[in-house]
């Protein structure tokens, strides 16, 4: 696998495993260990997608629940 980033070309096993995002998809996260990046990969096909930085979410929505409390919060009763 090959970091999207700085280019570290290396088996999927080097790159440190952050966590599963869902659990109904073969998308992981992990982080390559030479430049530090958070790398969207693709378990099954072994390749970085792409780079993520903090807040972004390249999973789409799973629950359905994202924005609940906000939701109830603005409704009145």
């Amino acid at each position: 696998m090959k970091c999207t980033e700085c280019g570290y070309d290396a088996p999927v096993a080097k790159f440190r495993y952050l966590y599963n995002p869902r659990i109904d998809a073969p998308i992981t996260l992990r982080q390559c260990t030479q430049c530090q990046a958070w790398l969207v990969v693709d378990e099954l096909k072994g390749v970085a997608k792409k780079s993520i930085g903090p807040g972004e979410d390249p999973w789409g929505k799973s629950a359905g629940i994202e924005g609940l409390a906000q939701d109830l919060r603005e409704k009145p009763r």
